[in-house]
């Protein structure tokens, strides 16, 4: 037993050495990434289609968005808007059927049955409790499962109300999370006379920062007194429209289902009121949300601000084999690509960006388990034409000088515009590689290993002389 004391000891140093510098480096500036698909399950949409015609018009234009939920008055199986709602329902769309003060719910459940699966959820009358709503729904075998929103019991989430009143999303107190139950945002009113530019800068950043307080967020539609909404009077998309589906087109994830992996960040340099969301798809691939939480917009004089860019670095403690940077308000190509530093050896773990009040989305590619460079999916189809006329970002990466910004928005180029159309690529399983095993951790294991192979050499060396001086 003597013997093995210093083998012992010299293996729980090796040991701690090992596991030591790994446990650090989990523990400073990890998140943990939200799924790029539950994000985009995340978003829907206020409509009130009067009849089947309309229906069909506004379904055909969240289709085209990526916008999966719409949340509508519920209607009587008298009221020609139900036929609005068979319009919907048939077109794919989930429902959230809000019913107003006056309803009867057991009418309002009884023509909703009609719809089948496409009711995902009922509402409360605002103010009201749930419980009447809940007792129709449990009568009717058609509706079973269905979530049930509103107060007190009988409700699965509650329901939140947001009145910016011309400020910017993050500029007033959070009222999410208040820990009763799983809260869905049901209205958003931006305030009137805010322009529809700043608008498309609003909504995503909302949106992303709702990802993970709230099951779901429903923006304004056709908007109106208060505030503008997706489309316009006529039913035109806005620049927020196309924006918003840039955004849903670049973070769709095909209804892919995964358990998102950590990721060690920071972010230096001028970060005041910089804020971020980390998103991760099945394929591995990271997407870091950027945007300064500034107002554009200044309700008590109706003038636009203007919102400076400010100089912000990625710090990445597991490198990435490339980054792409895209900004959706502008399309859906890349605006600038990252590779790796030259110098053997060498990985990207910096990357300098000029974050401003658009939402900037910086794609991380992670190396391969054989240690080569991921293949790059294409970007998705343009899902609406472009249409903001506004500074493009300034984007550099580490080791290399930005690209000098053209005065106005340009249409996409041939490349842009080939690389569209391409299909997406397929996604590699070995694309993912294993994230403890890079980095500071690589070089733990090393030390180790040096320091196993010692204590090996001593503690034979130990029993030799041991043994001569016995014999």
């Amino acid at each position: 037993m003597p013997r093995l004391r210093p083998l012992l000891a010299g293996t729980l140093l090796a040991l701690l050495a090992c596991l030591g510098p790994a446990a650090g480096a989990q523990a400073a500036g990890e998140e943990v990434a939200t799924a790029a698909g539950a994000f985009v399950d995340s978003v829907g949409v206020n409509l009130r289609p009067v009849d089947a015609q309309a229906g069909w018009a506004m379904a055909e234009r969240l289709e085209e968005a990526g916008i999966r939920h719409v949340r509508v008055p519920a209607a009587g199986p008298d009221d020609p808007a139900l036929a609005g709602l068979r319009a919907l329902a048939g077109a794919g769309l989930q429902l959230d059927l809000a019913v107003e003060a006056g309803t009867d719910p057991t009418a309002a459940v009884k023509a909703a049955a009609s719809l089948g699966a496409a009711v995902a959820a009922f509402e409360a009358p605002v103010g009201r409790r749930a419980a009447p709503l809940r007792r129709a729904i449990l009568a009717n075998p058609r509706l079973l499962g269905v979530t049930v929103l509103g107060r007190g019991p009988g409700a699965d989430h509650q329901t939140v109300r947001l009145e910016l009143g011309g400020r910017c999303p993050g500029c007033g107190a959070a009222e999410l999370g208040s820990g009763d139950a799983a809260v869905q945002v049901t209205e958003v009113e931006l305030g009137a006379g805010v322009p529809d530019a700043v608008a498309a800068r609003y909504l995503p950043r909302l949106l992303l920062a709702n990802a993970g307080l709230a099951v779901r967020t429903y923006v304004e539609g056709t908007g109106g007194d208060t505030g503008p909404g997706l489309l316009g009077p006529d039913g035109s998309p806005t620049l927020a429209y196309s924006t918003v589906a840039r955004l849903l087109a670049l973070l769709d994830d095909g209804h892919r289902q995964f358990a998102p992996d950590r990721l060690g960040l920071r972010l230096a340099g001028d970060t005041d009121a910089v804020r971020h969301r980390l998103l991760e798809k099945a394929d591995g691939h990271f997407w870091l949300a950027l945007w300064v939480e500034r107002p554009g917009w200044d309700p008590a004089t109706g003038r636009e601000l203007a919102v400076p860019g400010q100089q912000v670095q990625v710090v990445l403690d597991t490198p990435v084999a490339g980054a792409r940077a895209f900004v959706p308000e502008l399309g859906t190509g890349p605006e600038r690509s990252f590779t790796d530093p030259p110098g053997a050896g060498r990985s990207l773990d910096r990357i300098d960006l000029e974050v401003t009040d658009r939402v900037l989305l910086l794609e991380l590619l992670p190396r391969r388990a054989d240690g080569a460079a991921p293949r790059a999916t294409a970007p998705p189809t343009e899902p609406a034409p472009a249409t903001p006329a506004a500074q493009e970002p300034q984007v550099a990466g580490s080791g290399q000088t930005a690209a000098p910004a053209s005065a106005t928005a340009a249409a996409p180029d041939a490349t842009r515009v080939a690389a569209a159309g391409e299909p997406a690529a397929t996604a590699d399983p070995a694309s993912r590689p294993p994230l403890a095993f890079t980095g500071s951790t690589a070089l733990s294991m090393l030390v180790a290993s040096v320091l196993l192979m010692g204590v090996g050499w001593a503690a034979l060396f130990a029993s030799r002389r041991r043994y001569h001086h016995r014999h």
